[in-house]
């Protein structure tokens, strides 16, 4: 190599170097738990200082999948038992370009995050504890050079998802959820790469448990099954998934939705009203990351691919286009051949308070037994199919497509930009209150399971 060879080769290290992002961990000791006060600096839908004093947990895995420091996970489950009143734990992933850095953005907003639903939760008499989980999505500082680690985060997001996030997430989830009748609450939150990180490492989790208690409900066994089951509902992990933005291509959750298909197909009462929401996946109009560039980059990567094209049946009898390779292009919640819902929007032309309102516990039921009376006036079969909903407070309408079961727990849908205007535009105090909104209430039974179990003790 020439003098002016290794001078370049020297310089191109160098600025490697220099660009590459740390690698933590950024929490040490009990720095891994923190009690915050909420910054109105920060949190621009505060009107004033924030009176809560909040814990909040960080776990960091490195990017082999392994935990940076164990005790982060010892000290994590012990903040989530801390206490005598029911703990509302919400556990967040971040994504691409973010890492459990004091002042990285999603830290900030997550903090914000938890101090509306604490706002809410203190109401209900619960304690909100927050479980931030950080992982290399940074990997370069330099601006624009950063956007060429997007396949690289992306494989590393995969390697994160199938390590030893998978054993806190299962210890997590045995100390906020002990047994079915718990009043604790557990909300998990996957955003872009850590979407893919979430699914990673507990969508095989959440797909056998949907069959395990489909194949319960349609022989009319009685619950548990496994410790999550409750009396006539499927049941996910812990009350709430939701994938944010996800950069996971469609066909990986073509198994999730042809799997209750298949169940409610031939059963089309299989689930009842009382059903909340277990998986929701939901993607942004003005997310250019996952509607222009992943589909780009997918046609390159998946040329040497075969793929063939099928149809399914849905329980109406519409027959969805099943075409494995616009899905394998396609994120999750982009293809539109298998989303549930029409697109979130908000309709109230009332201006918000910035507050997130109550949680109307039997929401659901509600709008399908709404969508089922105005299905009689027009003399259609009564299914509930089609419902529609506008929350309070937050004025977000929810439209059900018609093409799956009313109370279907696996949610895909599109999102407005007014709610989520862009890929990292995930802060919107509106879209944290309605998460809120479908993660259900333990308080609430459901009173068909109740009878059917008792019916079937009875025969016994």
């Amino acid at each position: 190599m020439t003098g002016r060879g290794r001078l370049g080769a020297t310089l191109l290290l160098g600025l490697a170097l220099a660009g590459c992002a740390g690698q933590g961990p950024y929490r040490h000791g009990k720095d891994a738990t923190e009690r915050f006060v909420a910054d109105p600096a920060l949190c621009p839908e505060l009107k004033g200082p924030s009176s809560f004093r909040i814990p909040v947990a960080y776990v960091e895995i490195d990017e082999q999948g392994v935990l940076q420091d164990r005790s982060q996970v010892e000290q994590a489950l012990a903040l989530v038992g801390d206490g005598a009143r029911p703990k509302y734990v919400v556990v967040f992933v971040h994504g691409w370009f973010h890492n459990a850095d004091p002042d990285d953005l999603n830290v900030r907003r997550f903090k914000c995050a938890l101090n509306n639903l604490q706002g809410i939760a203190d109401n209900a008499g619960e304690d909100v504890v927050g479980v931030y989980v950080g992982w290399r999505g940074k990997s370069w500082s330099i601006p624009l050079v950063e956007y060429a680690t997007f396949w690289d985060r992306k494989n590393t997001s995969d390697e994160v998802g199938r390590g030893s996030l998978v054993e806190f997430l299962m210890r997590l989830e045995g100390a906020v959820k002990p047994d079915r009748n718990t009043l604790n609450k557990l909300m998990v939150v996957g955003h872009s790469f850590g979407a893919s990180v979430v699914f990673n490492s507990i969508g095989q989790t959440l797909l056998a448990r949907f069959v395990l208690d489909a194949e319960r409900l349609a022989h009319a066994r009685p619950a548990p099954v496994h410790a999550q089951s409750k009396p006539g509902l499927v049941s996910g992990y812990g009350d709430l998934v939701v994938l944010v933005n996800p950069a996971i291509e469609a066909t990986r959750i073509v198994p999730f939705f042809a799997t209750l298909n298949e169940y409610t197909r031939k059963q089309t009462d299989l689930l009842s009203p009382a059903q909340p929401a277990r998986l929701v996946i939901l993607s942004s109009k003005g997310d250019w990351a996952t509607r222009a560039t992943f589909p780009a980059a997918r046609f390159f990567s998946t040329l040497l691919e075969s793929y063939q094209d099928s149809r399914m049946t849905t329980p109406y009898g519409q027959d969805i286009p099943m075409r494995e390779r616009y899905l394998d292009w396609q994120t999750m919640g982009n293809a539109r051949t298998l989303q549930t819902h029409q697109p979130l929007r908000r309709t109230a032309p009332a201006p918000w308070d910035g507050k997130c309102p109550p949680a109307r516990p039997d929401w659901l039921r509600q709008a399908i037994d709404e969508r089922k009376a105005e299905q009689r006036r027009k003399g259609e079969p009564e299914t509930g199919a089609g419902w529609s909903t506008v929350f309070d407070g937050t004025g977000v309408t929810v439209a059900h497509q018609g093409i799956t079961t009313p109370s279907n727990p696996l949610w895909i849908l599109g999102v407005d930009t007014e709610l989520i205007p862009s890929h990292s535009g995930i802060g919107n105090p509106v879209v944290i209150c309605l998460f809120n909104e479908l993660l259900g209430d333990p308080k609430v039974i459901n009173p068909e399971g109740q009878k059917q179990e008792e019916r079937l003790r009875r025969s016994r």
